[in-house]
């Protein structure tokens, strides 16, 4: 039996002792996108940097593809694990093409050159996002959205087997929302793990096979989509009323009541 990607066991996360959501026990398979959803400061974000290592666990354990987080050795999990940050953290005088290339590094030998497969591979993911024509273009001059999309083209680029993304639909206008998440659900479809933190219900609705609520601190629920995702439990989660009604192609939307 294939190990979960990643698993967490009673996990608590936090800052300085304090645990900002606990009880944290999920299962997440190859071959299936979670998105992570909740209000402002129930979490979600603190969640995937303690599943990545940047933060320790409060409390509880976490595993990745069957070993505990502990025992990965740094380089090794960046060959597996690939992380969307809410914001760009590289130097703002690389251009969009080196930016992308830096998701090839752990790929690379001690030298730390990239080769031709490696300009191959960040190019075809530059293709695969539309965004070409930002090769060339440096990264301190491009809008937010630009810059969000170079770091999800990073990340795809390095190839993972598990791929972490705190808000990657941020800055983004609505069709490249759509098609940031289509294009990671096609790598999920051949197999790929994908946990995304999401603020917009109506993208988990529509593109994740399960979800992850947390609220004030504890896990409201989790499972399948089309099973947890309803106008009540949403409502609840984000503390306001919901309508919901269904697209012609039969796409759950949600919106607060009374904006219809």
């Amino acid at each position: 039996m294939t190990a979960p990607a990643l698993e967490t066991a009673s996990l608590a996360v936090g800052y300085g002792g304090f645990p900002v959501v606990s009880g944290v026990s999920v299962a997440i398979a190859p071959g299936s996108l979670w998105a992570v959803l909740g209000p402002n400061g129930s979490g979600k974000s603190t969640l995937l940097r303690t599943v990545l290592g940047l933060l320790r666990p409060l409390e509880g354990e976490v595993r990745l593809f069957g070993t505990l987080l502990g025992r990965w050795e740094r380089r090794a999990l960046a060959r597996r694990v690939a992380w969307v940050p809410q914001s760009f953290d590289g130097d703002p005088g690389f251009t969009g093409l080196e930016l992308v290339l830096l998701g090839r590094a752990p790929h690379q030998g001690a030298w730390g050159l990239p080769g031709p497969r490696d300009l191959s591979i960040a190019r075809a993911v530059l293709s695969e996002l539309e965004i070409a024509h930002l090769a060339g273009r440096v990264v301190s001059r491009l809008s937010g959205g630009e810059r969000r999309l170079l770091l999800v083209a990073r990340a795809l680029a390095q190839e993972p087997s598990l791929l972490l993304l705190d808000e990657p639909t941020a800055f983004l206008d609505l069709q490249h929302q759509a098609q940031v998440l289509e294009r990671v659900r096609a790598r999920v479809r051949r197999g790929l793990a994908a946990v995304a933190v999401l603020h917009d219900p109506n993208l988990a609705a529509a593109f994740a096979d399960a979800v992850l609520l947390l609220r004030d601190g504890r896990v409201l629920g989790q499972g399948a989509s089309a099973e947890l995702l309803d106008a009540e439990r949403l409502g609840q989660l984000y503390g306001l009323g919901l309508t919901e009604a269904r697209t012609e192609t039969g796409h759950r939307l949600f919106a607060p009541r009374g904006t219809g």
